[in-house]
């Protein structure tokens, strides 16, 4: 798996993470990650973010899901870019393409946990839950751009803050409209042909704005998913 920089200033890298494969290194196996090939080009990056095996990278994506992973390549940078990560400063957009029409604009925020330890869907809590849940509070903001009439589907960017495990894909689901393939939250439909590649759902992390804790300037950095697409969508920007 080759790596794509879409940025990279010395202190500061952005790198592509195609569907299917692992963001960071997984303590017991289970593939090759993204974490893997960074190492591979630049060792250092182990000394980078607190888990060596993260290979300096500040964010996570789910095996599913592709588009932009951002990391650095210094602790203090590292810790500078987290502490917005943690304050949701850091800003995400998504592309997904959801089952059914799903006009406008929506916003939900809730409390994100887990029903049960090692469970594999996250449950959405309208009020905060007790701490067995580990549940912490996300808001998500989903904005339709086409409706696919052939397949009833509709293709939506979400913005996600602060993004956390499979916030996109619950907060879909709990509106009522899971992403089309991602039977873990309820989708009745196949992905199909809708992508380039065969993959199980479409979720692609298609831009990341942060501001640059050395220069102070705003950085937005994009992963096009039109290139995901096997149909037109509109421009990322």
């Amino acid at each position: 798996m080759p790596l794509t920089y879409l940025y990279n200033d010395g202190d500061i890298f952005a790198v592509y993470k195609p569907a299917g494969t692992h963001s960071v290194q997984l303590q017991k196996g289970g593939g090759t990650s993204v974490a893997d090939e960074l190492l591979q080009t630049n060792r250092s990056l182990s000394q980078a973010s607190k888990q060596p095996g993260d290979a300096g990278l500040i964010n996570r994506l789910d095996e599913g899901t592709s588009g932009v992973l951002l990391g650095a390549t210094t602790r203090a940078v590292w810790n500078a870019l987290y502490e917005q990560l943690l304050a949701g400063d850091i800003h995400k957009t998504y592309a997904l393409i959801v089952e059914g029409e799903c006009a406008g604009s929506h916003t939900i925020t809730s409390w994100i946990g887990s029903p049960h330890r090692g469970a594999k869907k996250m449950k959405v809590y309208e009020k905060q839950p007790p701490d067995w849940a580990r549940a912490l509070e996300g808001t998500t903001t989903y904005s339709a751009q086409r409706y696919l009439a052939h397949c009833d589907a509709t293709i939506v960017h979400a913005v996600a803050s602060p993004a956390r495990r499979h916030q996109v894909r619950a907060h879909a689901a709990y509106l009522g409209f899971p992403l089309v393939g991602d039977t873990l939250y309820g989708s009745k439909k196949p992905l199909t042909n809708l992508t380039r590649i065969p993959r199980e759902f479409f979720l692609h992390a298609m831009k990341v704005r942060f501001s640059h804790p050395l220069t102070k300037q705003d950085i937005e950095i994009i992963s096009d998913p039109a290139a995901e697409l096997s149909l037109d969508i509109p421009d990322a920007r």
